[in-house]
């Protein structure tokens, strides 16, 4: 294991650390829940195709007060992953969220399910004083970008390491 992938272990552990006193206030949104793993990775399947198991795995177990989840009629539908890093902005500390999957059931796109996990979850980060959330957004997925936009995320950077090719690095500062 190379230095990196340690120095990044230790932040996302510190980062868990932080997230484990995180309160949760919506009666719109939940947290993850060890159940749900199946029904998540089928539903990242049909958004995504079979990538980044690697990180559902990880993080909904060491974020999983910031793995929310949005259900209709009992059905999962969708569904938001975060990470915490701790960041150093000028003297303070800061907590940086990191968006890594968002994904919506096909059955549930065009009706408000986007802006409703989105707004709730935001809304949890910041009752929780996370600062800044990041993402990436593929360069050609221009619905995405609007309605990441409409809520105040800009584009930093387009193509970063973070993000890879063809992507945008999003931010918002909340």
């Amino acid at each position: 294991m190379s230095w990196n992938q340690h120095y990044r272990d230790m932040l996302d552990y510190s980062g868990s650390q932080e997230v484990k006193n995180y309160s949760h206030t919506s009666k719109i949104i939940r947290r993850f829940k060890d159940e749900d793993l199946e029904i998540i990775l089928e539903l990242h399947d049909t958004c995504f195709g079979n990538k980044k198991y690697d990180q559902i795995f990880k993080y909904s177990r060491l974020f999983r007060n910031i793995f929310y989840i949005y259900e209709v009629n009992g059905k999962i539908v969708a569904f938001i992953g975060f990470y915490i890093h701790q960041k150093f902005v000028g003297l303070h500390r800061v907590q940086k969220a990191t968006g890594f999957s968002l994904c919506v059931d096909p059955s549930m796109r065009g009706k408000g399910t986007v802006l409703t996990i989105l707004n709730e979850s935001l809304k949890e980060l910041r009752n929780n004083n996370v600062k800044i959330v990041n993402g990436c957004i593929d360069a050609t997925n221009k619905q995405s970008l609007a309605v990441h936009q409409k809520f105040g995320f800009r584009i930093v950077e387009k193509n970063n390491k973070l993000c890879g090719p063809d992507t945008y690095k999003i931010e918002l500062k909340l």
